[in-house]
């Protein structure tokens, strides 16, 4: 598999769902919205940043925890590795395309807070309990 067989219009549809569910204070919504996010990416392949085979990291708030960015398609990863550079964050970073049940040990990690789906736009956070 290769980066541009990896696509996710379906996800990137749920998590515009979920801000307008927001917008609307439609909780019960959200909440559905999410347990279809949880089951559609238990099988998908996601393209993760990696650097020396580990996930990379992004700190987030305090005490050491962080986010694993991870891209929905070859154009947020090219628009999230410009997002790196321009923090300076882009060097020696590789990807793999993996599911996101790959780093098992992340969740065991009380510092983990999820993945955040498009860095460069910050545009969701895949939370542990969804994973």
């Amino acid at each position: 598999m290769n980066m541009e067989d990896i696509k996710h219009p379906e996800l990137k549809n749920h998590i515009n769902m979920i801000y307008m569910h927001g917008e609307n204070k439609n909780q019960d919504a959200i909440e559905k919205t999410e347990e279809i996010i949880k089951e559609y990416i238990q099988d998908k392949y996601f393209i993760i940043s990696v650097e020396d085979n580990e996930p990379v990291k992004i700190p987030y708030g305090n005490d050491n925890e962080y986010l694993v960015p991870i891209f929905t398609d070859a154009l947020e990863y090219t628009n999230g590795m410009q997002y790196y550079s321009l923090n300076v964050m882009d060097e020696n970073k590789d990807y793999i395309i993996e599911k996101l049940d790959y780093f098992k040990k992340l969740k065991e990690d009380p510092n983990f807070l999820g993945y955040i789906v498009n860095i460069a736009r910050v545009s969701y956070i895949i939370n542990i309990t969804l994973i």
